[in-house]
Order: C-alpha cells, then structure tokens, then sequence
C-alpha cells in the first residue's frame, strides 16, 4: 500500500510525501526481514528530510537506518546513526524520536554483549514512551528490555552466577509478559509473536520445557496476517523446543519445513540456527551421517557470515556514558523535561569515543593492540605503581585443529567476555594478537596476581560445553609491575618472561 503511494506521489511530485513513504516503508522492510530494501528507502528518506531541515523526521529515519544497519551486521555504522538521530531528536525536543533512538542504542548495546549498558538505555526508551502515551513504544521496547536482561542472564550463566542468571532470565519473563500484554491489548499481533517466542526461548533456558512449549502453542493464536520470516521462525523455535523435551521426530519435520523456507525470505541468522537445531535433531535419531552434513551447512553458513562481517565492520565502536546522571534522571519524575535534554547532552558529548573506534577488536570487543601503543605512551609519565599481565590460551593451536577454527573464535569471544566481567573498574583488557591478551592493571603485582588468579579460575570453571562438548580451556599468565623496570615496553618483556615460566612449568597457572 506504501509503494502504492510512493508511486502516486513520485508521478505527481510530491516528494515528502515520497519521502513519508520511503521512511515507512524502511520500518515495514524491518519487520519483515528485508533489510537491504529497506536500507534503499530509507537512505533516500534521510536525504529529502536533511535538506528540508525537517530535524523530527530526520531523527525518526536515521534511527530506522540504523536499526536496519545492524540488522546487517554493521554495528559501527548503525551506532553513527543512532547517535545522529539522539542529536537531532534532543535538538527539537520531540520524546517520540528520542525514545526510538535511544532504545536503538540500546539494541546495539545488547548486541555488543553489554547488558548493563543495553538495560539502562532501554529502561529509559520505555519511561520515554510512558511519558507520551505510546503504547505501542511502551510494548516494543519492554520487549527489548528483556531481552537485554536475558542476555545478562545468559552471560551469568556461562560465569557459573545461576543465581544472579537465574534472577536475571525470570526478570526478562517478566518484561516480556508486561509486553505480550499491550500487544494483546492493541492488537499488536507480530509484537505477541515476539513476546511468545522469546518467553519459549528464555523457559528453555531455565529447563522449564513445558512453559516453552505451552508459549509455542499459544503463539499460534497470533499467526494471522505472518508471513515468511515469522513463520520460518516459529518453526525453528519450535523445532528447538521439541529437540529439548528429546522429541526429535517432530523436531526434524518442522526443522525441514523450516528449510524449505530458507530461499523465500528470512535472515541469515535464522539460516545458520536452522541449520544447528537440523544437525541436533538428526543426532537424536542416531542420524548421524544426516548430523554431520547439517552441522557442516551450519558451520558454513557461520564461516560465511563471520568473513562478511568482518569485511563490513573494521571495529565496533562503544558509547561511554554518564550511568549516574541517567539514573538520575529516571528517578527525578518532577523535573524530567529540564533534565532530559541535559542528560543527554552529555551522552552526546561522550560520542566523541566513536573517533577511537579504531581502539577496539571485532572479535572479543576488548581493545586492540593500537589501544595499547597509545597507553603505553600515557603509562610513560604515570606516577602511581601499575602492573601488566601477559595472558596465553594453553594449547590454543590444538583447540583450532581439533574443534575447528570457528570454535577457536568463540573462545577468544568467550575469554573476551569473562575479562569483561571479572576485572576491576580500573583495570584494562586488550587483545594483543591471537590467543594472547595483556591486561594492564592498577597496583603492585602482587594484588594484580591476585586478580589473575581469579581470572584463570574464571576461565577455568567457565562451562565451555555450551560452546562444544568435550572442549576445556585454560590460560596461563605472567605479571610484572611498574617497580620493576624503566617503560612500560620493558615491563611487557617481563611479564612476557614470566607468561613463559608459567607455561614451561606445566600452564593453567599465573607467575608474578
């Protein structure tokens, strides 16, 4: 019906209205996978609003390009959008374009693995929604927010914190739930798909199977007016299901249906976890000749979007922002309008981090070894003791060559993870190449030993069978302190010194 109109408006000249059409259609292109069309539109979209100096309208579609963008994997230039669309949304005041910029930040957050940050933003699209009366944003970005705490919840998880995960995935339900609500309420029938199938998914991570399977059901009731992307969806997520009550018969018919649908439509992630659950049901029936030609596709499919995005995006770039202020903001109902604009224009401020984007590797979203060049010209001058760490996955070769080199990355994502989660506020991870890792730390090397010790535990105990049975991973690390040498090139040596001593007297171990 849009085109239909962008049509009738483009042959009679009417170019805002092409341009209304063009921003709509971009959404629509969104919702039902389409995201390389959609890119079409919306780019001409932003072009005809930028000109006209209409700020709203250009906010409203710079955050559907950018939302679009990752959608494709290019989160370093769905982050450039988003803030430009925060910008102009903060310039004109308009709570609506405000709200879906910064719940698409928040999405590029959850997508970067950065829960704390992802939860914070889209708490705050939600009060945003809240604040205008918009039930639909209200529903759509509750759902979001709980897929940011199922993300905290799964990180939790793999840390061996089921209690803090456990908390976190029912805290997920909940907002989820709230969501399904409006949706039903507005008659939002694709936000109820949503809710349903990502409750199902949550369930099955609690091992609660029955709840899982009791939303699939439900989840039918909202089918109307679906299409390829969302029925191929429902189909895998059941097959999931299915596959996890051991029901692997009807796992693998609506998994094969699933498959017909690949060349109709439907991202390319849904490609590769169709593919995945595929090789799991065939596995269950003792199929394995069938297992394994799946699990090579899915294993393709993952090399292949892998080396995409990896041409696609050099680096991602983090938004650092003021966490305090934020929350201070949301507490302080009575002066919300006076404070908004200038909360966020100090979020706008801390923008500038996209300039250094360079600074940070793709792979495990730690900085890069560029990072540490630049610090290390820093630390020259720095007066107060500091430490370095030299950190090596043991047998990392031997991981590559009998796991595969895709599980070889995702245990550098995963060890990128645990540094992320376990290391103090003052403290810094950088990957320096490979498996290796140098962590520079505040304080002598006896408490920055300390903190290693508690690293290698981490990595140690991390249940790395969710990422391949049988697969067990350990680091060795060396650390040395600023005491100990002239520069901090120097100390690197030593610590590079002592990382050797480490994995000449057996690794899994840390030298100070």
């Amino acid at each position: 019906m849009a085109g239909q109109i962008l049509d009738d408006a483009r042959s009679q000249g009417d170019d805002r209205l092409a341009a209304q059409c063009d921003t709509d259609i971009a959404w629509y292109c969104f919702q039902i996978g389409k995201a390389e069309l959609g890119l079409t539109h919306v780019r001409r979209a932003v072009d005809f609003w930028k000109s006209t100096g209409e700020l709203t309208q250009e906010a409203h579609a710079r955050a559907y390009f950018g939302w679009l963008l990752l959608e494709l994997g290019l989160p370093e230039e769905a982050i450039e959008e988003a803030t430009r669309a925060l910008d102009l949304a903060d310039r004109t005041g308009d709570r609506k374009a405000q709200s879906l910029a910064t719940n698409v930040i928040g999405i590029i957050f959850w997508y970067n693995k950065q829960p704390d940050r992802a939860i914070l933003m889209s708490e705050r699209s939600v009060e945003l929604a809240r604040s205008i009366g918009d039930r639909t944003y209200e529903c759509w970005w509750l759902i979001n927010l709980g897929g940011a705490h199922s993300e905290g919840g799964y990180i939790a998880q793999a840390l061996g914190q089921q209690e803090e995960g456990h908390r976190m995935l029912i805290r997920a339900l909940d907002l989820t739930e709230q969501a399904l609500d409006i949706a039903i309420q507005t008659g939002d029938s694709w936000a109820a798909r949503i809710c349903l199938g990502n409750q199902a998914d949550y369930y099955g991570h609690l091992g609660e199977h029955d709840k899982a399977l009791q939303c699939m059901l439900r989840y039918q009731q909202f089918q109307q007016n679906s299409y390829v992307r969302d029925r191929q969806q429902y189909l895998y997520t059941l097959g999931q299901v299915y596959n996890n009550y051991g029901k692997f018969e009807e796992a693998l018919s609506l998994l094969l249906e699933a498959v017909e649908l690949i060349d109709e439509g439907g991202s390319f992630d849904s490609y590769i976890q169709i593919y995945l659950y595929l090789s799991h049901a065939h596995e269950g029936l003792g199929q394995f000749d069938l297992a394994l030609e799946a699990h090579k596709k899915y294993h393709q499919a993952y090399l292949q979007n892998s080396a995409e995005r990896t041409q696609q995006r050099p680096r991602l770039a983090e938004i650092y922002y003021e966490t305090k202020r934020l929350k201070e903001v949301a507490e302080t109902e009575a002066k919300r309008a006076d404070t908004l604009e200038a909360s966020y224009q100090k979020l706008q401020e801390q923008t500038d981090i996209l300039a250094s984007a360079v600074y940070l590797d793709a792979l495990t979203g730690l900085y890069n070894r560029k990072y540490l060049d630049s610090r290390f010209k820093e630390l020259t001058s720095e007066k107060r003791p500091y430490s370095v760490a030299m950190l090596d996955v043991d047998h990392f070769k031997a991981i590559n060559d009998n796991f595969s080199h895709m599980i070889g990355d995702q245990v550098l994502s995963a060890i990128g993870t645990i540094l992320r989660n376990q290391l103090r506020a003052t403290d810094q991870a950088i990957r320096f190449g490979g498996e290796e890792f140098v962590i520079l730390l505040t304080g002598t090397p006896r408490a920055a030993a300390d903190v290693c010790e508690r690293l290698r535990s981490a990595v140690e105990h991390w249940d790395w069978s969710t990422i391949c049975n049988g697969l067990r991973v350990t680091i060795s690390i060396g650390v040395a302190g600023s005491l100990s040498a002239n520069s901090p090139k120097e100390i690197l040596e030593i610590a590079d010194q002592k990382l050797y001593t480490a994995k000449k007297s057996g690794r899994n171990r840390v030298v100070s």
